[in-house]
């Protein structure tokens, strides 16, 4: 296929590196072939290779090419590596920025979305990305998306999809719920608004029903950063602790009236200390405590204030507290003292069970709100050195002392004024703990629970470009499913989206009959959160074209788990938290086996700007691929992004770092031609016959190689090609030393197809090139076994031993790799003999591969 005949040679008979077409003919031929087509060879070991699948809002940027680039690289020396490979890729097509730019531009999503996959799929092509293109979807596509659909359905008969009216996140600006996993830092995850609190009935998926499971086998996950995992276990938050039983009491705080408000708490310890209980202002009860009375002015106000403040802000400890004041009482269990019941601000209705018990001696924020508003503070907890703790350690009786603290004492130590549990030693798990809920278990007081901060998946949007939630509500029948027969439930393609038509408006999509009673019924107009439709992408990759369900189990049994997962660490808790709750769903669905979607994760570092900005289309900072890959070709860009820094570690980008790749590939060009003008595939390697420059060359090659080999197989790709860049200078050396007849065919051979071959993966124009005109080989590189390596050849027959007088480095001398201590010591005299002469040798001291240390006076 080559057309190398007419290139342009230099004086040397070596034609010039023309990436641009030596590119585009290989592009061109590996599409023709099929060449990365999925084998499906049951025979070979398996290997996963998957990128996280991009939004395609534009065109892909530098931060995509890192991403891809890393995958490609893994996925192409794994095939080399005799595995078959699974590698593909898709987009996940469905959501707001797609219809707001459709909004924009005056278009449907649909087309937008259609037309920015159109050219991501070019780029990806031209950057020579290994992609089965066969297995290629859209999340977007209703041969897709029907299936979330079918998901979404069996998770409702399983009892984890529901509908429930509760307070939610709200962005103004992008017009639909957040899950409270898509809060971040208080601000939508997208735009970066505060978002308000409403009361609105959605769709929520029961993820909390797999917390504890989700949790547990964060264990399992070895492949997986700890950053990553300690992110996920924090974002799951379990808590051990009592749910205590109080007493709500009339106005005068002693009559009880049958009812309880229960706390949780995870510091029993401290029952003695609850100075007053708090409720947040969307608490029903607080509503209820204060309906009618004069306090209800004050509540609406704060709780209106609060619906504009973020849960992150509202929790700060350095952020001032409002409250309210109920007029209402509940009675402490352990000493029948009563307790003021408040609302503020700091609390969280989906903390616990939405009531907290105020204990000011021991934590801040209850102290800065006991403080503000004239509550009591009393000791109950202290330390023995403290000179409180000998005042307090016989009283029995609680007494609030007028102590003038400036802060919450330290919550560990040992109770105070807690009758008969005075003295005991208290803290999270401690004696005192275990002891006051003992007591109130056998009162029927209280329980030991596990709460977790985890809230079910919140999945409502309420936007027109997402998956639609296949539910029908019926005024009759309640919420029925829509018939499978009847799926997908498609989204109409001319809704007026310019003027702000949503799907609850569009009459020919909601309206519609109940499926069980035949009566007029409505169509829910939700779609799903997109992170549904990424939350499973990764098993329809195994069987993408099956019309009859989503996937196979064989299919999937052959591929999963995914073995090297490629993307942001941004994805720490939203998609990778979900992918793991749809994974076991699945499981226990009978659907597929394996609980856990990714063995090895991957969290690939930021690309930077001149200025340390991480590049993003928002900030207009980025660096398209056709930047480097215009001037310099697409092998360059894919050497460049792999060498300049670990894949985890974020770069800055640079383009002396693109202009040194270039100038490595075009040296390592010329050197493969030098070689390959010398080699000769069929010549016998004769250890014993070669000469020293040939042997050293050969034995660069199976040290270096056993590096590259190494540094692959961590994913060290920087390091990796500092060792091909190693054995291309040492080639380069053994061409610049030697004659052409005095060469060794084969050791120019097996080093030619060794350097072609291990930079393959990263450059794989440029290695298909060479591996057919420079080497004269038939078939692709990229089938091409990964050479073996021999550590015994990789050995040197000398080494280099410091040579040091009185501890200061004096020469260095080549030794015998074998070589005893008095060989070393005898050779390291005779380097520096004119400096020892006259002196008198007190002390010799040999390390053997390594230095010779000569102590005289």
């Amino acid at each position: 296929m080559s057309d190398n005949s007419e290139t342009e040679r230099n004086d040397a008979g070596i034609p010039s590196y023309d990436a641009q077409a030596i590119e585009a003919r290989w592009q061109r031929s590996w599409e023709e072939d099929g060449l990365y087509k999925t084998d499906e060879d049951p025979s070979r070991p398996k290997k996963y290779v998957l990128e996280m699948f991009p939004y395609p809002s534009g065109d892909l940027h530098m931060g995509h090419a890192r991403n891809y680039t890393i995958g490609d690289a893994m996925a192409r020396q794994a095939r080399m590596r005799g595995f078959d490979v699974l590698h593909p890729m898709g987009f996940d097509a469905f959501g707001l920025p797609a219809e707001n730019a459709a909004i924009k531009h005056n278009t449907q999503a649909s087309r937008w979305t259609h037309q920015n996959i159109a050219q991501a799929i070019k780029t990806m092509k031209r950057m020579g990305f290994s992609y089965d293109y066969d297995r290629t979807f859209n999340t977007c596509d209703p041969e897709y998306y029907r299936w979330g659909q079918w998901m979404f359905i069996k998770m409702w008969e399983k009892g984890l999809a529901y509908r429930a009216t509760s307070p939610v996140n709200w962005c103004p600006h992008c017009q639909t719920v957040l899950a409270n996993e898509q809060v971040v830092d208080g601000r939508c995850w997208r735009c970066g608004t505060v978002p308000e609190k409403r009361e609105l009935s959605q769709w929520y998926l029961k993820i909390t029903d797999y917390a504890q499971e989700l949790l547990d086998d964060l264990d399992r996950l070895e492949g997986w950063p700890e950053n990553v995992k300690a992110q996920q276990r924090n974002w799951i938050g379990r808590s051990e602790g009592a749910e205590i039983d109080f007493q709500l009491a009339d106005k005068d705080g002693t009559t009880p009236t049958g009812r309880t408000l229960t706390c949780f708490t995870t510091r029993a310890d401290t029952l003695f200390g609850v100075s007053f209980l708090v409720l947040p202002p969307e608490s029903s009860l607080a509503a209820e405590l204060v309906a009618g009375s004069e306090h209800e002015a004050a509540y609406l106000e704060l709780k209106s204030a609060t619906e504009k403040v973020s849960s992150v802000d509202r929790q700060g400890s350095a952020r001032e507290k409002h409250g309210v004041f109920t007029g209402r009482f509940a009675i402490n269990p352990i000493n029948g003292r009563p307790a003021p019941i408040w609302v503020a601000d700091y609390v969280l209705m989906d903390y616990g069970t939405g009531a907290v018990m105020g204990v000011p001696c021991g934590d801040q924020r209850d102290f800065d709100f006991a403080r503000k508003y004239g509550l009591e503070i009393a000791p109950i907890i202290c330390k023995k050195e403290d000179p409180l703790y000998e005042e307090l350690k016989d009283e029995r009786e609680l007494r609030v002392l007028s102590v003038d603290w400036d802060g919450a004492m330290d919550a560990e130590g040992y109770l105070v004024q807690s009758g008969e549990f005075t003295g005991l030693p208290g803290g999270k798990h401690s004696e005192a703990v275990e002891a006051i809920v003992s007591w109130l278990k056998e009162r029927g007081l209280g329980r030991e629970t596990v709460q977790f901060r985890l809230r079910d998946w919140l999945i409502s949007r309420q936007r027109y470009w997402g998956n639609p939630i296949p539910m029908i509500h019926c005024d009759c029948c309640g919420d029925v499913p829509v018939p499978e027969e009847d799926l997908p439930v498609t989204l109409p393609d001319d809704l007026d989206l310019g003027a702000g038509q949503t799907l609850a408006e569009y009459a020919p999509f909601y309206e519609t009959t109940c499926p069980r009673c035949g009566r007029p019924a409505r169509r829910i107009t939700d779609t799903m959160d997109t992170f549904t439709c990424s939350s499973w992408y990764y098993l329809r990759y195994c069987d993408p074209h099956n019309e009859g369900i989503p996937f196979s189990k064989e299919s999937v049994d052959r591929w999963m788990p995914v073995d090297n997962y490629i993307g942001g660490i941004e994805h720490a808790i939203l998609h990778l938290l979900y992918s793991r709750f749809w994974t076991k769903v699945l499981r226990d669905l009978g659907m597929i086996d394996e609980g856990e979607p990714f063995t090895n994760l991957l969290c690939q570092g930021m690309v930077k700007d001149a200025n340390g900005e991480t590049m993003s289309k928002s900030k207009g900072n980025v660096v398209p691929p056709s930047s480097v890959i215009e001037p310099y070709g697409a092998d360059t860009m894919r050497l460049a992004i792999l060498f300049v820094a670990p894949p985890e570690k974020d770069f800055d980008w640079d383009e002396e770092a693109v202009q040194g790749a270039n100038r490595f590939i075009r040296r390592a060009w010329r050197v493969v031609w030098g070689l390959a003008c010398a080699a000769d595939a069929s010549a016998p390697l004769d250890l014993a016959g070669l000469d020293d420059a040939s042997k050293e060359l050969n034995r660069s090659v199976h040290e270096m190689g056993l590096r590259c080999t190494a540094d692959f197989d961590r994913g060290q790709f920087n390091t990796a090609i500092s060792a091909c860049m190693e054995l291309v200078n040492a080639a380069s050396k053994y061409l610049n030393e030697t004659d052409e007849d005095g060469r060794s065919a084969a050791v120019c051979h097996r080093a030619a197809h060794d350097i072609v071959t291990m930079l393959a993966p990263i450059c794989p124009h440029w290695a298909e090139e060479l591996f057919h005109e420079a080497l004269g080989q038939t078939g692709s590189v990229y089938n091409e076994p990964w050479p073996e390596f021999d550590p015994s050849q990789a050995k040197s027959d000398t080494v280099e031993i410091v040579v040091q007088l009185k501890g200061k480095i004096r020469a260095r001398i080549n030794v015998p790799a074998d070589a005893g201590a008095e060989e070393i010591e005898a050779r390291g005299r005779s380097a520096i003999a004119d400096q020892l002469a006259g002196k008198d040798v007190k002390k010799v001291i040999v390390v053997p591969g390594k230095l010779v240390n000569i102590v005289a006076v």
